[in-house]
């Protein structure tokens, strides 16, 4: 099993929709991009070889122990 962390702003993430700096947009929009790519790649690489990923969002886990851990504990229990 493999698990995940990824930052908000660095992978794209729907639910917080962090603007892009103004300065230099065209490339974050492409090293932005590149992330998720990357994530569904990697994502795809360890199924092929029977493993199982579990992905946490940054904003998941300024909730503290309310919300972030027991979802984690129940992810983690069913590998």
């Amino acid at each position: 099993m493999a698990l995940f962390v990824d930052g908000c702003f660095w992978h794209g993430c729907a639910i917080c929709k962090r603007p892009l700096p103004v300065q230099n947009a065209p490339y974050w929009r492409r090293k932005i991009t590149g992330n998720i790519a990357r994530r569904a790649e990697v994502i795809r690489v360890l199924r092929r070889r029977g493993m199982k990923s579990i992905r946490i969002w940054e904003h998941e886990l300024r909730g503290g122990t309310a919300r972030t851990y027991p979802r984690l504990a129940a992810l983690l229990s069913q590998s």
